[in-house]
């Protein structure tokens, strides 16, 4: 409540939109992504679709209908999807699934569902849990390349382009660590695990463990579909803006 509170206050109209799309997030994850998941749906496509409805909705609610707001739901939704890709790729060469032999045999028993698809679960994961960042980024660099268009509405879309991309590696750095900080601090007694496994062992052994290499891939996964959302943006913002300049001027 308190936080709620907070963001009301400090962040004026902004706050109150941002509350608004928190809750909005917390309903589809619990009463829509969860729920379809323990039913037998494939947690591929379900967390896809739901991410992408995330996106679109929340950042229309925070940033309203206009060239900004497009660029970095396209720039969002390709950054998360590729995530999603780099994920699924990989994980149908190492197969990992990121869960212990107790929490799958729980997982089973409250789905009721021999057959539930775990990769996916692993999935569902990556792509939710690199959301938040690639969506901050997505937004940062949309809206430095409005306002810069705006400002000098001369500037060629390759200008701008490279105003974006230049914003995009600033941020680039600081997410990323931001990502993978996260799924550490998600992750500590896996971290306590490694370096308590890597006393007596190798730590490419350590590695190796199926609950260690699926929190790697996350990691990994979630930071490339950041990073990969920095150009997509910068160019899908940087044509729009100047298209919608041209179409004013």
């Amino acid at each position: 409540m308190f936080f709620i509170i907070s963001l009301a206050v400090i962040g004026g109209k902004k706050g109150l939109k941002s509350i608004i799309t928190l809750i909005i997030t917390g309903f589809v994850v619990i009463k829509v992504l969860i729920p379809l998941i323990i039913q037998g749906f494939n947690p591929t496509l379900v967390s896809s679709l739901v991410c992408i409805f995330v996106i679109v909705v929340n950042l229309l609610i925070i940033s309203g209908k206009n060239e900004k707001t497009l660029a970095a739901i396209i720039g969002t939704s390709g950054g998360v999807l590729i995530a999603g890709i780099i994920a699924v790729f990989s994980n149908f060469i190492i197969r990992v699934n990121g869960l212990t032999d107790e929490e799958m045999q729980s997982i089973i028993y409250t789905a009721q569902n021999a057959n539930f698809d775990f990769s996916g679960l692993l999935f569902a994961g990556i792509i939710m849990g690199a959301l938040g960042a690639v969506m901050d980024v997505s937004m940062s660099i949309a809206s430095s390349i409005k306002e810069i268009g705006s400002a000098k509405p001369d500037m060629t879309v390759k200008e701008l382009i490279k105003s974006g991309m230049n914003v995009g590696k600033d941020i680039m750095g600081t997410m990323a660590n931001t990502l993978i900080l996260a799924y550490a601090g998600g992750a500590m007694y896996i971290m306590i695990m490694v370096s308590a496994y890597s006393y007596s062992t190798s730590i490419s052994t350590a590695i190796d463990q199926d609950i260690i290499a699926a929190e790697i891939l996350k990691a990994l996964a979630g930071s490339i579909g950041l990073v990969f959302a920095v150009p997509i943006t910068a160019v899908v913002s940087a044509i729009l803006v100047k298209s919608y300049s041209n179409k004013k001027g």
